[in-house]
């Protein structure tokens, strides 16, 4: 069976990531904060030994030099909901079975997590991995997958909530695995505590 992680994240430029942080920290640090979230949930990805696709915002300037060997690819166009569903769509299309969309700023995620996130599609054709502030860090489907983005606030602490509940009106069973926190604001610099060079 063909699994695939997808990272979903933006190339590490100031002014152009992590903007809520910024304004606490100012754009070059929040940048650099960044930088090490995005190659932290790369190397924990890669780790897996599963195919790995960075799926960015916006095509590559060259101001950051990309892991040697990545597949990289660009989304498409609309909001996040609109985004994602187009990226199962097209893996799908391509073959695979199981993909698990990640996003690319949260601290505490390990390769334990994204096997198990992938592994817990054998119970259910949904997983959601909450976030601890009312998003999800992670959402993984079996093919041909189920769209349950339409309707949904993004950047919202009921974005999890909605999601629930458009899988309950669509039928659709789901699993969820470990709550995680990711990092928005400079109130959440704690997290990055345990991760070196930050």
């Amino acid at each position: 069976m063909t699994r695939l992680i997808v990272v979903f994240g933006r190339e590490p430029i100031p002014g152009r990531v992590k903007t809520r942080l910024a304004r606490d920290i100012g754009e070059d640090r929040a940048a650099e904060i960044y930088t090490r979230l995005l190659e932290h949930t790369l190397t924990e990805a890669t780790a897996t030994g599963i195919g790995v696709v960075l799926s960015l915002a916006e095509p590559l300037t060259g101001r950051w030099t990309p892991p040697q060997g990545l597949q990289i690819e660009v989304q498409g166009e609309g909001d996040l909901g609109r985004r994602m569903a187009q990226s199962f769509r097209s893996h799908f299309a391509l073959g695979a079975q199981r993909v698990l969309l990640i996003g690319s700023d949260c601290p505490g995620v390990t390769r334990a997590h994204l096997r198990n996130a992938l592994d817990a599609l054998s119970s259910a054709p949904v997983v959601l991995g909450p976030a601890r502030d009312g998003g999800y860090w992670a959402i993984a489907q079996q093919a041909p997958g189920v769209d349950c983005f339409s309707g949904v606030p993004w950047s919202s602490e009921r974005t999890l909530e909605i999601t629930r509940e458009r899988l309950g009106m669509l039928g659709v069973d789901w699993a969820e695995i470990e709550t995680l926190d990711d990092v928005d604001t400079g109130g959440d610099l704690g997290l990055l505590d345990g991760m070196a060079e930050v």
